[in-house]
């Protein structure tokens, strides 16, 4: 027995409107030659090199609408850090600690951004082991909800408060312990 297959279930049930577009893929006229501007009774009125030409022109006009990048404008330094070249990457030895894993890290930044963490392969610990929790620590460093001053039960709202309060508490602290001595 011979398997046969199928399009669809119209063509299972061989519906009258399926049997008559089975042989008629693309029935629906497409008035190409009225938009050129010759008469539909010729045939041979749209010669093929015509056809070749906006076939072209279309595809190059679908690519070049496709590729539109947005415009980065980049900025040069006024004094260049001496650590920092553009196009050359930095490691720094680091530690990662979530307080479930421990990693001794190498952190690969370009002009003092973090792209890509790894282990540590000096590290007698990990060997240069690492996990996805590790690799994956680098997204955090981009929080946009990250507090970016100081913020204390006192109010201290920018670091020169938060200074003068730390200040205060230690000498407090300091004239407390030597009543002790």
């Amino acid at each position: 027995m011979e398997k046969k297959y199928w399009k669809g279930v119209e063509e299972l049930r061989n519906d009258a409107e399926f049997v008559r577009l089975k042989n008629n893929e693309f029935f629906e006229h497409i008035p190409v030659d009225e938009a050129l501007g010759k008469k539909a009774d010729n045939p041979d009125a749209t010669p093929r090199r015509d056809f070749l030409k906006f076939l072209g022109f279309g595809v190059a006009a679908a690519s070049l609408a496709a590729c539109e990048a947005p415009v980065k404008k980049s900025i040069p330094y006024l004094v260049k850090p001496e650590d920092i070249t553009p196009g050359i990457p930095n490691y720094y030895a680091s530690t990662f600690f979530d307080g479930h894993d421990y990693c001794s890290i190498l952190v690969k930044t370009r002009e003092g951004r973090p792209v890509k963490i790894e282990g540590n392969e000096l590290s007698p610990i990990t060997k240069g082991g690492s996990n996805a929790r590790v690799q994956a620590s680098v997204l955090s460093l981009y929080d946009n909800t990250k507090l970016k001053g100081p913020k204390s039960k006192k109010g201290a709202n920018n670091w020169a408060d938060c200074n003068k309060n730390i200040k205060e508490q230690l000498t407090a602290l300091a004239a407390s312990a030597k009543r002790y001595v």
